[in-house]
Order: structure tokens, then sequence, then C-alpha cells
């Protein structure tokens, strides 16, 4: 029993502390941003590093990595939805502040239930519904909706973000069907990787930062989003997906936290109210997915 304390204490740290570093990705791309990189150079960077160190990772533990030739054409094709993703919402930040981009982004837990529901998956409870109904609530506060001073560019990025990434985990969930996911997430973010190499080189331009602070985030990107993956990837071993997705909630409020010390980005207090009620909706989702979870 005592070591079951300490697996799911370490897992906790580990989801929370990958939650943290998934925040900090964000605050230095707008960082890199302001000194001359864009979010494809950005992206690519990071995606190359963080596939490589996870690859390296696994292979150190040893995990086995061989799909089927099939699995990995499909794995693949996530990775486009993976790409469009990561391009919306690092796109995003360059339009309204990086808390609120997150926010919006973060919807994707409550949008997946929708989706599982539509596709027939899994029951659509009347407390989800409710929980929806509570963010879009508190998402129009955090938005100030009539206020006019957000860019809409910035906010339609972060919900289109939101709608590939609940299609990448809706597909996703289908395809591994309770193997081991990380050999299919491997090939995701090489996919990606591929993708993004392929859009510079249409594009023929690789912006970098300009200066050596922009550098030194445009690094702490690559850095930080390789933790990220690396430490939630632990705590899965340690505690399971659901309750490592349960904790990842904690990035939003980590966001507005560094947006304000990085940044200087500062949300007005009905803006912080309806934060907090979109944070706490999507908690308690991830509180009531995981007592179904031990229930089955």
């Amino acid at each position: 029993m005592e070591q079951q304390a300490k697996t799911y204490l370490g897992g906790t740290i580990l989801a929370l502390l990958a939650a943290f570093c998934y925040s900090l990705n964000s605050n230095f791309a707008a960082v890199s941003y302001a000194h001359g990189a864009d979010p494809l150079s950005v992206l690519t960077t990071r995606i190359l590093v963080g596939a490589t160190g996870l690859y390296v990772v696994l292979r150190i533990k040893k995990v086995p990595l061989s799909l089927s030739r099939q699995d990995k054409l499909a794995a693949a094709g996530l990775g486009v939805l993976l790409a469009l993703s990561s391009f919306l919402i690092m796109s995003s930040f360059q339009y309204i502040p990086v808390a609120l981009a997150i926010l919006i982004f973060y919807l994707f837990p409550l949008l997946t239930a929708v989706g599982a529901w539509i596709l027939g998956d899994e029951p659509l409870s009347p407390i989800f519904i409710g929980l929806l109904i509570l963010a879009l609530i508190g998402l129009a506060f955090a938005l100030n909706i009539g206020g006019g001073n957000l860019d809409p560019k910035g906010v339609a990025f972060a919900l289109g973000s939101a709608f590939f990434v609940t299609l990448l985990l809706l597909f996703n969930g289908k395809l591994v069907k309770g193997r081991d996911s990380r050999p299919f997430t491997l090939v995701i973010l090489f996919s990606c990787t591929v993708i993004f190499i392929i859009a510079d080189l249409i594009s023929y331009q690789f912006l970098l930062p300009n200066s050596a602070i922009g550098m030194a985030a445009y690094l702490g990107v690559a850095v930080s989003y390789s933790f990220a993956i690396i430490l939630m990837f632990t705590g899965l071993s340690m505690i399971g997906p659901v309750r490592v997705s349960l904790f990842l909630n904690f990035e939003p409020v980590a966001t507005i936290f560094l947006g304000f010390f990085i940044l200087e980005q500062t949300l007005t207090p009905w803006q912080l109210f309806g934060a907090a009620i979109v944070i706490v909706a999507i908690s308690v989702a991830g509180r009531q997915k995981l007592i179904v979870s031990e229930r089955e």
C-alpha cells in the first residue's frame, strides 16, 4: 500500500510538471515570436527535438516500437491532425494573450466527450452537458464577449486547434484500442515533423530569432516540449491516462501566471473569473471520467 501511494504521488508530480512544461513551451514561443521567429520554424524544431527525445527514452527503456504497416500508415495520417492543431494554437499566440488561447484550447476534453457521444462510443451524461454549458459561459467571460478588444482570428485559431486535437484523440483511441500508445505517438510525432519540414521547404524560409533572448526562448520551446512529453509518458506508466489528463488541466492555470511574469500579459478580474469557471468545469469533467473508469 505504501509503495502504491508513492507511485501515485510520483505520477501526480510528473503530470503536474508536464503541465508546467507545456505552459513554459507556450510562453517561450510568444517570446521567440517577438524576437523574429515564426510559428513554422518554432514548430519544426519543437516537434523534431520532442520526437527524437521520446525515441531515445523509449529505446533506453526498451519499449517495443514495432507496428504493422497499416498501423504505421494510420498513425502517420494522424500526424496531419497534430500538425494542424499545433500550427493553429501556436499561431493564435500572435493575436491573443497566450493564457486565453490555451484556455480555449482546453475545451478539447469536453469536445472529445461530445465527439465520443456522436460516434456512439460513450454516453453523454447530464453532468457533462451541464459542465459544457458552464465552460462556455466561463469562456464568454474570459474572452470578454462584446468588449471587442480581442482579435477574432486568434480566437478562431485556438478553437480550430481544439477541434483538430479532438479529432486526433477520437481517431487515435479507435486506432490504439487498449494497446501501448507510445509507438503510435512516436510515429505521429515523426509524421508531424516531416510535414513541417516540407512546409518549410515550400515556404522557402526558416525564420530564427534575431536576439540572444529570442534564441534562448526558441530553444526553450523545444526543451520544455521535450520534457513535457517525456514527463507525461512516464506519468502515464505510473498512474494511467485518465489521472494524467486530469492533472494536465493545471496547464491553463500555470499559463495565466507565467503569462503575467514572462510576457506581462494581464487579464481583467472578469476574465480571470471566466477562466476559473472554465478550469473548474474541465477539472470536474476529468474527475467524473476518473470515477467512471475506476468503477469499470
